[in-house]
């Protein structure tokens, strides 16, 4: 469905608790400023308890799509119609196209992940370690395994036995990460450490002095504390990246799933001076 002049616009949002710190709507009505369309996108703090009744209400008031964001990505999935290929592999939905009152989940961050990874610069990574057992996590995992070099992936979770058992990844919890941390060329934290609410340490301290000198290091939380541990692994040589990056490119493949067209460059350069200003 393509928007024309005539489109009388629509109400679009992120369900998150917490949600106050998302900048989702400043950079997706950035883009509808410059796409010239009178759409809106909002920031709905969503409790877990009332995702259900929240979808529910998204599909009667015929809202024209959502983000899913932290801690609903996961849950959300049991309240869709139907699933992506990327939704269904990862169980996690970001991103929901509502359509003639059906819930369609996809899931962009994976292929945002990728997008921001290439603006890192450097080849395809063959080893990642990957912090984080949620849907973000899941995302980044299914876009490493699944882009154009298989990496292996060394996840990370407090509760490594919970985890589903993948092919080409293998399952580690904090205090034995130093090996995957040394043979690695891409390091990700897809927790929510250093969150606005969340926790300020990891449950371990992570063996960031035995990152080898070309890795890349990405922190999908955003935005960059200074002085923290991304700042850290800067100073040590890494390439280093928050999650901002992710988050425009995850919004880019969003809003083109939701208004059924290609962003021009112009626009996706209007969206990321928005998410930094």
């Amino acid at each position: 469905m393509n928007d024309n002049g005539n489109d009388p616009g629509r109400c679009f949002g992120v369900f998150g608790d917490p949600v106050a710190q998302s900048r989702s709507p400043d950079m997706h009505n950035a883009a509808f400023a410059a796409l010239g369309v009178p759409h809106r996108y909002f920031a709905f703090h969503v409790r877990p308890h009332a995702l259900a009744n929240a979808l529910t209400g998204a599909r009667g008031m015929g809202l024209g799509g959502l983000n899913l964001t932290t801690p609903h990505k996961r849950a959300a999935v049991a309240h869709m119609d139907r699933l992506s290929p990327e939704a269904a592999r990862t169980g996690a939905v970001n991103t929901v196209l509502i359509r003639r009152g059906e819930l369609v989940g996809h899931n962009t961050d994976g292929a945002g992940f990728l997008d921001a990874l290439a603006e890192l610069g450097g080849p395809p990574p063959r080893r990642a370690v990957v912090l984080g057992g949620g849907g973000a996590a899941r995302s980044v995992i299914d876009a490493l395994r699944h882009g154009d070099v298989a990496c292996d992936v060394v996840w990370v979770s407090r509760e490594p036995n919970r985890l589903p058992a993948l092919d080409g990844v293998a399952r580690c919890g904090y205090v034995d990460l130093a090996e995957g941390v040394a043979a690695c060329e891409l390091l990700v934290n897809a927790t929510t450490v250093g969150m606005k609410g969340g926790p300020e340490q990891f449950v371990q301290p992570l063996p960031l002095e035995r990152l080898g000198a070309t890795a890349r290091v990405i922190d999908m939380v955003y935005p960059r504390v200074p002085g923290g541990w991304l700042d850290e692994v800067g100073r040590r040589g890494a390439r280093t990246q928050d999650g901002l990056s992710t988050l425009l490119w995850q919004g880019v493949r969003a809003l083109e799933l939701w208004l059924g067209i290609a962003l021009p460059a112009s626009v996706v350069a209007t969206m990321r001076r928005a998410l930094y200003r």
